[in-house]
């Protein structure tokens, strides 16, 4: 039994904004508190998001964000979310992302008590790329060696992993995705909430979550976008984030025509409801955040595209409201952007003005068909019934975020036995 005056908090601490992330603490946070665990976060906090961690008894400590984007701002940021852990003197720290591992390490050097660390690698695939790749090789795998556990949540993010550094992929333990089925209900219809976010209410929308999205991965959405414009005029690409490059991506649209077909959505904070908003998400990339991501629009019941070989396809595939392209180009994502409307114009409850449509080329073209706010209007919901087996809330289901919590304890539990 601890000692009355030992740390007893599990804190979990992030060093940047991250909906996925946040999604990932909020539902792990809420089960473990259930469960009578002392948990806190250590994040940049919006106001939904300490709203939502206080629903489910969980601590909130804002912290402090990096003065800039320079490796010294970076350091000097690490340094004072080492001092912030410091006064909190943990039991356990988790750490989301390599300079949440950084300042973890720093903070158990300082502590009379150091507290075991543990380590999502969730920023890998963003960290690595840049000017500045193997100096950040150097440092990630540093943190990687020095942290007591390592966790991924995906066979995938193990093999991504294992291009940084063998020897922490072959020891990290799998911990699966999970999401929460008890999210706060959004109270604004879909017609208000596509008017607030700047889309169009009676187009097909195709969305995709561009931060931390490398370009090259943006370029491909845009490709698959330029070729189904021109057969199917009333789609709407999206392009979801609060840290959009917007110029850049500007210029990407423009060069292939989209500038019309194309809306840059800041959620605000409110991740959630963006891709209630959409008709279909698009997950571009093979590994982190594309399965956390795929669960929030599942759990919307909103259908979901992705790539082979991505950790979607090992998590999803199959799975009702998921379609699976047959390759990494626009020629294979383009139909699987139509297979996958198709199939959720089939699970979508008419209006009594809906017309028949024998194909999906007239289907998407029809304003009374995929006129959303009509169709799903009641507040905080898509359907008065219950979802059918064809629903995407079903596959998000399969992934509860109590699996996740237990795979989790297991992992805390060992390392604090191993102190």
């Amino acid at each position: 039994m601890a000692e009355a005056d030992a740390p007893q908090e599990i804190v979990h601490v992030v060093g940047g904004a991250s909906a996925p992330v946040e999604e990932e603490v909020a539902s792990i946070g809420a089960v473990l508190s259930s469960w009578a665990y002392d948990v806190r976060v250590l994040a940049p906090t919006s106001p939904q998001f300490r709203q939502r961690l206080a629903a489910a008894d969980v601590r909130a400590s804002e912290a402090v964000a990096p003065p800039g984007p320079s490796v010294a701002a970076r350091w000097s940021g690490a340094r004072a979310l080492a001092a912030q852990l410091q006064d909190l003197r943990p039991m356990l720290v988790h750490a989301h992302g390599f300079r949440a591992g950084l300042a973890a390490l720093m903070a158990r050097r300082a502590l009379p008590q150091p507290p075991p660390v543990v380590l999502s690698p969730n920023f890998l695939p963003h960290l690595l790329r840049g000017p500045r790749g193997r100096l950040r090789r150097l440092a990630c795998r540093r943190v990687l060696r020095l942290a007591d556990a390592v966790v991924v949540q995906t066979e995938v993010q193990r093999e991504q992993l294992a291009r940084l550094d063998r020897i922490a992929a072959a020891r990290a333990d799998l911990v699966p995705c999970g999401v929460s089925p008890h999210q706060p209900p959004d109270t604004l219809d879909l017609g208000v909430r596509r008017q607030l976010l700047g889309m169009t209410q009676a187009a097909a929308i195709i969305g995709c979550v561009v931060d931390t999205l490398d370009l090259s991965a943006v370029r491909l959405f845009l490709d698959a976008a330029r070729a189904l414009c021109m057969e199917f005029p009333s789609l709407e690409f999206a392009l979801v984030g609060s840290d959009v490059d917007r110029p850049r991506y500007h210029d990407l649209a423009h060069e292939r025509g989209l500038m019309g077909a194309t809306v840059f959505v800041d959620p605000h904070s409110r991740l959630t409801r963006a891709l209630a908003a959409l008709n279909l998400l698009v997950t571009p990339q093979l590994g982190w955040p594309s399965g956390m991501l795929a669960l929030q629009a599942l759990a919307q019941d909103v259908g979901v595209v992705a790539l082979r070989g991505s950790e979607v396809d090992e998590m999803l595939s199959g799975a009702p409201g998921v379609t699976i392209a047959a390759g990494d180009d626009p020629a294979a994502l383009g139909p699987a952007i139509i297979e996958q409307l198709g199939e959720a114009a089939d699970r979508m409850p008419l209006s009594p003005q809906a017309v028949d449509a024998p194909g999906i080329s007239e289907m998407l073209v029809s304003r009374e068909f995929f006129d959303l706010a009509e169709s799903w209007g009641r507040p905080g919901t898509r359907s008065e019934s219950a979802p059918d087996e064809r629903s995407p809330a079903r596959s998000a289901a399969a992934f509860p975020a109590t699996r996740a919590a237990r795979a989790l304890i297991a992992v805390y539990h060992r390392v604090l036995d191993e102190q």
